[in-house]
């Protein structure tokens, strides 16, 4: 059995935890379920509802991936590795609540580009802040180079998982 003591800065949160261990709670799967939960949690507390009581925690990765230079549908559904049906649906409910728009894509008529509105790109600019800030609290719990380590980790897992789930070694 292994003991670990975190001390965590954010007051709402916890400002002492003790997280007592054994190998079974080391396993991968219930560590990334635990972190969604909690992150997903932070978002929808943090993110979702203080301004906008319709964006909800499942906007926030295809508007953030919109961005403040926009997207073509097809680009957010490779980006987000989702099908294009799935991303339409997401993009409707938040033009439902001004966020997003599409306009005609000026390089293929056959396409749309979606866009921020101002509401959306106001909006925008708060979550990358609030983001920034929960990612700063994170670099001063375990060190910055821990921080960029671990994001590096995650990125190659998910590289890992991309190749698995497409069939190839």
């Amino acid at each position: 059995m292994t003991i670990y003591s975190l001390k965590i800065k954010d007051s709402k949160m916890m400002a002492n935890m003790n997280v007592m261990t054994d190998d079974s709670k080391r396993v991968t799967t219930n560590l990334v379920y635990l972190l969604k939960r909690f992150m997903d949690e932070w978002n929808e507390k943090n993110l979702c509802r203080l301004h906008y009581p319709g964006f909800n925690h499942a906007h926030l990765p295809v508007f953030m991936s919109i961005g403040t230079s926009g997207i073509s549908n097809n680009e957010l559904a490779d980006k987000l590795n989702v099908t294009k049906q799935a991303t339409s649906k997401i993009v409707k409910e938040l033009e439902a609540i001004n966020m997003v728009r599409s306009e005609k894509s000026q390089t293929d008529a056959r396409s749309a580009m979606l866009l921020l509105t101002n509401e959306g790109e106001k909006y925008y600019q708060y979550l990358s802040t609030k983001i920034n800030q929960l990612e700063e609290q994170h670099k001063k719990l375990v060190g910055t180079k821990n921080y960029e380590i671990a994001i590096d980790v995650m990125l190659k897992l998910i590289h890992f998982h991309e190749q698995q789930c497409k069939g190839e070694d």
